[in-house]
């Protein structure tokens, strides 16, 4: 949100909410944002969210240490005047799914590649590695990325980046259908809305391999799984 006025009155509104409920400690207050910049409420989680790591990456606060302590009874140690917003940062779920078929899960496929991206402002939550089988139950989420720059364009550029350095062979993935959404104009511009989707039908049609080191990587795994090179001369 780049009114800060706004962001104050909705932050106000979560406080006030919490102490309505005389609710003591970390939880997620969630609203809409309408074209006329006018907010709604929509629900509290008593609890850290998944995109909690946004949170962390701009205000520099661990939110699940700070949990913890407040659950063993110890005082905030910061106030909210000392909570400074700096930059941008984006989250992606990096799932085995299939954006193409509705997102179906890829449950039972085993991982045969995996290499991610790293570097300045990128954080990776996750557990997956190479050789791992996906359970065909509970969750499809293999890792969440979370990159943080200082303006929206370094942000969108770093998530390009990570996005187009990040191999899992094996499974399907969100990864290719990400990178059509990092590239898009209208995502750069940060003119996207909940009927984003809807719009952009075009954003499902990419190569499954739309990157070198994926190509490379797939290579890879299949002379591990054969034992030779299938395209050597």
């Amino acid at each position: 949100i780049g009114d800060k006025k706004l962001l104050d009155k909705i932050c106000d509104t979560a406080v006030k909410a919490a102490k309505a409920a005389n609710y003591f400690n970390a939880g997620t207050v969630e609203f809409l944002i309408d074209k006329n910049f006018n907010y709604y409420f929509m629900e509290i989680n008593t609890r850290v969210q998944v995109e909690h790591t946004v949170t962390e990456m701009i205000t520099g606060i661990d939110i699940v240490r700070t949990q913890i302590k407040l659950a063993m009874g110890k005082k905030l140690a910061f106030s909210q005047e000392d909570v400074q917003m700096r930059g941008h940062a984006i989250e992606m779920r990096i799932n085995a799914e299939d954006p193409k078929a509705d997102f179906m899960p890829e449950g039972g496929k085993t991982v045969s590649v995996y290499r991610s991206p790293g570097g300045y402002g990128v954080r990776l939550d996750g557990f997956v590695y190479q050789g791992f089988t996906i359970p065909e139950v509970y969750d499809s989420l293999l890792v969440k990325m979370t990159v943080h720059g200082f303006s929206w364009n370094e942000t969108v550029d770093r998530l390009r980046r990570c996005l187009q350095n990040f191999v899992i062979a094996g499974p399907k993935t969100t990864i290719p259908f990400y990178l059509n959404i990092a590239r898009d104009e209208d995502f750069i511009a940060g003119d996207f809305d909940t009927s984003y989707l809807d719009k952009h039908p075009e954003l499902f049609n990419y190569d499954e391999n739309d990157n070198e080191a994926s190509k490379l990587a797939n290579l890879i795994a299949e002379i591990h799984h054969r034992g030779y090179n299938p395209y050597a001369a």
